[in-house]
């Protein structure tokens, strides 16, 4: 179980976490999703050991997330590997760092990369998939996977995607995702939070929450009933209902089931309008 407890965070004298707690189970797959800037990144950098918390402890099964860093795999929206070395050097590198004795390029070898080429010359896609070759080849407990497959095209999204499965079923893996295509991993993800000035706002277990969240197509918008978001959608009002419990005799309109990329989109559209 990765833990944090009373964690605060701040870039200057602006303070982004204050006394923040999460624990995240093993072998499970987390969302963390919000508005631009609420600090989701900053989270996964936290758990990664790149960013050091004001206060606060991170841990892992009862250690300290910074004594287990090689455990970790990271995988962050700045892509920051050794953009002059070529593809053999980063790999010797990353198999010295740790201790890897054999290296399956299983990945890169879909993705007509060349062991001769320096990294700073591949596409986005490519080096998204390199990195993750790299760190599957280290078998981590954890791997952080920051707001990286937008970016890349639906052929390597994929391969990228099959072979995260690929790990989950196969190890006792604990995956935590920010905010990425929403329609690719709903099948993949566990479990939802959403952030909200510096605290979470939300946190559901995925198949709780799509029976939470409603939409609702109705003549003006209810005043009975938690409204999270609502927009003019023609002549009538589209109005996102959480939590939602089923209360028939309160619902006058259509009532819609959503998808993920439909409840966050909910969730971040009630953020900007409320």
């Amino acid at each position: 179980m990765i833990r944090i407890s009373n964690l605060s965070f701040s870039y200057g004298k602006q303070p982004l976490f204050k006394g923040f707690n999460l624990e995240i189970h093993r072998n499970q797959t987390l969302l963390i999703t919000g508005i631009n800037g609420v600090g989701k990144s900053t989270l996964l950098r936290l758990i990664a050991g790149v960013l050091l918390p004001k206060e606060g402890e991170i841990t892992y099964e009862g250690e300290s997330i910074y004594k287990i860093k090689k455990r970790i795999g990271f995988i962050s929206d700045s892509m920051s590997l050794y953009n002059d070395m070529k593809v053999s050097e980063i790999i010797s590198f990353h198999m010295n760092m740790f201790g890897i004795e054999e290296f399956h390029d299983s990945l890169i070898k879909h993705t007509k990369i060349s062991y001769s080429q320096t990294v700073g010359k591949l596409s986005i896609g490519q080096r998204v998939l390199l990195h993750l070759n790299l760190i599957l080849s280290q078998n981590p407990d954890i791997i952080l996977i920051d707001e990286v497959l937008p970016s890349i095209d639906a052929y390597l999204r994929d391969l990228f995607l099959n072979e995260l499965l690929n790990v989950i079923s196969k190890r006792e893996v604990t995956v935590v995702m920010v905010n990425l295509n929403f329609y690719d991993i709903e099948n993949i993800v566990d479990r939802v939070i959403l952030l909200k000035n510096g605290l979470i706002a939300v946190d559901e277990p995925i198949d709780v929450l799509k029976c939470r969240v409603k939409k609702l197509i109705c003549e003006k918008p209810p005043e009975n009933l938690p409204v999270i978001f609502n927009q003019r959608f023609g002549d009538n009002f589209e109005s996102f209902i959480y939590p939602f419990d089923n209360e028939k005799d309160k619902i006058k309109g259509e009532l819609v089931e959503l998808d993920l990329t439909d409840i966050i989109k909910a969730f971040i559209g009630g953020e900007y309008v409320n």
